[in-house]
């Protein structure tokens, strides 16, 4: 299962697994994950591995833990779709410790910013889809 002569890590194989596990829906958003013991003795590591990994998914955004829970898969609902208006600058960068309170961002998600000349608004990128007008094809 996990390759210890491989030049990545067996944390990040271990990560590497269980994202795979999530994408192909084995384990669902809001689905609890086993126990770190059990996936140590699962991918036959320490858990010390398992730790790491779990750190790696939670800064990912992947997982979310609650103190005294075990971690499960983030739940992420519908996205919303947000217009770019015309000329306007579109960034992403990682959200500030405020940002994260108050727009509610887990770990591991950037935060979108639009700014315009009259304007400027930051948006969890784990929550929209950008549109962009139609281009004028004109006559």
């Amino acid at each position: 299962m996990l390759d210890r002569r491989s030049v990545h890590a067996l944390y990040r194989q271990v990560a590497n697994a269980l994202q795979e596990r999530v994408r192909s829906g084995d384990l669902p958003p809001g689905s609890v994950l086993p126990s770190e013991a059990a996936l140590a003795e699962q991918y036959e590591v320490s858990r010390d591995v398992v730790r790491d990994a779990m750190t790696a998914l939670r800064s990912e955004g992947v997982i979310v833990t609650e103190r005294g829970r075990r971690s499960r898969v983030r739940r992420t609902g519908p996205l919303e779709e947000l217009p770019v208006p015309p000329a306007a600058q579109v960034t992403a960068r990682m959200p500030t410790a405020e940002e994260r309170h108050d727009l509610r961002i887990v770990p591991g998600v950037p935060l979108i910013v639009i700014r315009t000349d009259e304007f400027e608004t930051r948006h969890p990128a784990d929550r929209v889809v950008l549109v962009t007008p139609p281009e004028d094809r004109g006559a």
